[in-house]
C-alpha cells in the first residue's frame, strides 16, 4: 500500500503556497494521528470570519458555534475538490468520500449538519485556491476526536515567502516553525513515529508523495 497524502497544483495556485499547504497537513497528521482525513479544496481566499461559522437565520444573523460546531456552509459550487483518506495500518488510504461536506441547501439547514456526524475521529483541512494571483491564501483545520473540537485558521502572504499573516488556534510561531520545516524531515519523522515495521532496506523511512518516494 502507499502511504500518499498529496495536495494537486492547479492553475492559479501558486507552488509556494501549495507546498506550505502539504506541510501543514504533514505536520498535523503526525501530531494528532486522526482516524480519517478530509482536504477540501475551495476555488478562493476565504477569511477568519469562516471559522466556526454555522449559517444565518433570520434576518442574516450570522452564527458562529461554540459548541455543537457545524461543517463550515461553504457552497458546493465553491469547491474545486474533495480528498478522503483512511488510516490503515501501513498509512494513510485514499478512498471515496462517504458523504459529500459541503451540498445543496438553505444556509439555516447547515445548523443541523454537526461535524461530529462526519467523523468522532478526524481532521478536516480546507484550502484555499487561486494563491498566485490573490498573492494569499487560506488554510483552515477542524480536529474532531470525540467530543473534542480543535480548530485552527492561517492566513499566509506571498508578500512573506508564504509565511503567516494571521493565525487563529495556533501561535503564529508554531504555525511559522511548521512552515520552515523540510517536508522530507516531516515525512521522515512522520514515518518513524507511525509506521516503525515500513523502511527501506537501509533503515530509512520514505514516503510516497507527488507520485515519487521522498527520502
Amino acid at each position: 500500500m502507499q502511504n500518499m497524502i498529496e495536495i494537486t497544483k492547479r492553475a492559479g495556485d501558486s507552488l509556494g503556497f501549495v507546498n506550505k499547504v502539504e506541510r501543514i497537513i504533514l505536520d498535523r497528521v503526525l501530531l494528532w494521528t486522526p482516524d480519517e482525513l478530509y482536504i477540501t479544496c475551495i476555488d478562493n481566499w476565504f477569511d477568519d470570519k469562516w471559522l466556526k461559522f454555522s449559517g444565518t437565520i433570520v434576518h442574516e444573523i450570522s452564527v458562529h458555534r461554540l459548541v455543537d460546531v457545524t461543517l463550515p456552509p461553504f457552497h458546493p459550487n465553491r469547491v474545486i475538490s474533495s480528498d478522503y483518506y483512511l488510516k490503515q495500518e501501513k498509512g494513510y488510504l485514499r478512498k471515496e468520500v462517504k458523504a459529500p461536506l459541503h451540498i445543496y441547501q438553505n444556509s439555516t439547514s447547515n445548523l443541523k449538519r454537526r461535524i461530529i456526524d462526519f467523523s468522532m475521529n478526524g481532521l478536516f483541512i480546507w484550502y484555499s485556491g487561486n494563491s498566485e494571483s490573490n498573492g494569499t491564501g487560506s488554510i483552515m483545520g477542524y480536529l474532531v476526536q470525540a467530543d473534542n473540537i480543535f480548530t485552527f485558521y492561517l492566513a499566509l502572504s506571498s508578500d512573506l515567502d508564504w509565511g503567516v499573516k494571521k493565525s487563529i488556534g495556533l501561535t503564529a510561531k508554531e504555525a511559522n516553525s511548521i512552515l520552515l520545516k523540510k517536508t522530507s524531515n516531516v515525512i521522515k519523522t512522520q514515518l518513524a513515529t507511525l509506521y516503525k515495521n515500513h523502511a527501506t532496506a537501509d533503515g530509512l523511512a520514505r514516503f510516497f508523495i507527488r507520485g515519487r518516494w521522498v527520502v
